[in-house]
């Protein structure tokens, strides 16, 4: 009897002297459950957007004290900048694919106070495909002399079935374009131009562009090539 009373008294003893269970700090806790979208594989000529959702999973209320965006990416501030604990909000970004091409990362940091994680890192990224284009994108004749050949030919090429070239301009009186008749099997989705610099030309670098209007269905999209060129003269006899 007085081994198990001994026994009691032991575990009394040192449950009275066992530290209290301290209770969680009072702090605000920034959360979002999807860091990363991928917006898989868009036109360039698209506009992404995307709302991150935004939470406060911690007993004081969470600041959003700022929100920056990479170079090429806009972020929209928060719906709101001060959500109360188990509240939360949305930040819009936007990532404009004009002119990019290619894997596209960027990213937003989301500054609070939430002391643990006072700056949140999310990603925006995915593929920027050029379905209609003409190759090559700039064209470069070099160095040219009397008797080189002033012909080179680019291509339009569309990956999303026929198109049709409604029209063709130069900004320089001494470049001509002329079509080239298609393969016989051809189904419209590519079409060859050779472009010749006029042998009148006098000597010195030529910079120009060609513009190219190409239609495919109710849609009229311009392309432009650049175009540059050294002519040098022939010597005189």
């Amino acid at each position: 009897m007085k081994t198990v009373i001994s026994l009691a008294a032991v575990l009394l003893l040192t449950l009275s002297r066992a530290p209290a269970q301290e209770p969680p700090p009072l702090a605000p806790k920034i959360v979002c459950d999807q860091t990363v979208y991928d917006f898989g594989q868009r036109d360039n000529s698209e506009v992404v957007e995307h709302h991150y959702v935004i939470r406060n999973e911690g007993s004081l209320s969470l600041e959003i004290r700022g929100v920056r965006a990479t170079c090429g990416c806009t972020a929209v501030k928060p719906e709101q900048n001060v959500i109360p604990p188990g509240g939360e909000t949305k930040i819009q970004v936007r990532l404009n694919l004009s002119g990019r091409s290619g894997m596209q990362i960027k990213t937003v940091t989301v500054q609070s106070n939430d002391p643990e994680t006072p700056n949140l890192t999310l990603q925006i990224r995915g593929t920027a495909t050029q379905p209609l284009r003409i190759q090559p994108a700039t064209l470069f004749f070099g160095r040219l002399d009397p008797n080189a050949a002033r012909t080179r030919n680019i291509e339009v090429i569309s990956e999303r079935g026929p198109v049709e070239i409604a029209d063709i301009r130069t900004e320089h009186p001494g470049i001509r374009v002329e079509r080239l008749e298609p393969e016989p099997d051809a189904d419209g989705s590519r079409h060859l131009l050779a472009v010749t610099l006029d042998e009148s030309l006098p000597g010195g670098a030529v910079n120009s562009q060609i513009i190219v209007q190409i239609r495919q269905g109710d849609t009229l999209k311009s392309l432009s090539v650049p175009v540059a060129a050294m002519i040098v003269e022939s010597s005189a006899p």
